[in-house]
């Protein structure tokens, strides 16, 4: 059993309602929470059962501090949920960043109205989930990622609590997942779909990401193409079967075809999957799918890297090659497979 704080925010400005606190009024004190990833992870996780307690901030100093209080005097949780009203938004937005900073366009409900300072002096906080990986499945609602929480109530309630918990992950505690989402008006979202998402946000905070990557198997006799990630990107010069990740509604040879055209310039034809391959990384895992791949008409130029975005080389390696190369994650792996099924020969 798990155990999760969810915080909304009573009415403020001219708002006589506020979305998120009869969303939080509404949620259940006891929910099922399910794997998103289930059809992606290697090993099938069980559902968590959690208990959900909620609590309504006022719109003041006080509810900004509310919840880091009780974490710096020892209250835990599994993970945090904020629950906020935007005034502007059409869709849901998950904050991924608390600002050091303070700009009130309107005073809060204590009549505290701070402009262009700081919070602390201390500097911005990242929350303390991989939300970028979430956008990979598909949502109830369309939402989008944000960087920006505003400079009221709700970024400060957000730094807040991310600098408590920062503190008490310094002293070897686990640091739980903590995030702040904002909801538009019910008139862009009803109390149903508002309840439906914010269940749907906390099963991605309590199970580990899963990552579908597609990987490009092109072969020309028995030598396979790698290419090497260039200097500037993620994983700097390591060596992988070309691809990308896959998004939200995506078959498996379509991602590849597009992420081959975006990366390299280059067309492509791709066919159903050989295998899955997975690896850990830290906040995720990652499931490789490799896919026999085939240049439409003339194979490119190699040595014109005009159109690569995230690349600076590429390797025909045969199969039979003893040397070493760094490879990304599980991608040697899926070579010492085709060794071992003897594959390239058995394709031909």
């Amino acid at each position: 059993m798990v155990r999760i704080l969810v915080t909304g925010f009573e009415p403020f400005g001219e708002h006589v309602e506020n979305i998120s606190s009869r969303i939080v009024e509404a949620l259940p004190q006891q929910i099922q929470l399910d794997d998103p990833w289930s059809a992606l992870r290697e090993t099938k996780k069980q559902s968590l059962q959690a208990v959900i307690e909620t609590r309504i901030l006022t719109v003041d100093e006080a509810g900004s501090l509310h919840t880091s209080s009780a974490v710096e005097k020892g209250e835990r949780w599994d993970a945090i949920l904020h629950l906020g009203l935007c005034e502007s938004c059409q869709i849901p937005r998950i904050e991924t960043l608390a600002r050091d900073h303070l700009d009130m366009r309107i005073p809060d409900n204590s009549g505290r109205q701070v402009s262009n300072q700081v919070i602390t002096g201390e500097g911005s906080l990242p929350v303390t989930v991989p939300a970028e990986s979430w956008m990979s499945v598909p949502w109830s609602l369309e939402c989008e990622l944000s960087q920006d929480a505003g400079s009221y109530l709700c970024n400060e309630t957000l730094y807040q609590t991310l600098r408590a918990l920062h503190k008490i992950s310094r002293v070897n505690e686990i640091m739980p997942p903590c995030l702040f989402v904002h909801l538009p008006d019910v008139v862009n979202c009803s109390i149903q779909e508002g309840l439906e998402f914010t269940h749907e946000v906390l099963e991605r905070m309590m199970f580990r990401p899963v990552l579908s990557v597609v990987g490009a198997l092109i072969t020309r006799g028995e030598s396979y193409l790698v290419a090497q990630r260039s200097t500037t990107e993620k994983h700097a010069g390591k060596w992988e079967f070309p691809g990308g990740k896959v998004e939200s509604n995506e078959t498996h040879p379509f991602a590849l075809e597009r992420e081959m055209d975006e990366e390299f310039g280059w067309q492509v034809r791709c066919g159903n999957s050989i295998g899955t391959w997975y690896h850990s990384l830290e906040k995720m895992d990652i499931a490789l799918h490799i896919l026999p791949t085939d240049f439409i008409g003339i194979p490119p130029d190699f040595t014109d890297m005009t159109l690569w975005t995230a690349h600076e080389a590429i390797c025909w390696r045969n199969l039979d090659d003893p040397s070493k190369l760094d490879w990304l994650g599980n991608d040697g792996a899926v070579v010492q497979w085709m060794k071992e099924t003897n594959y390239l020969a058995k394709s031909k």
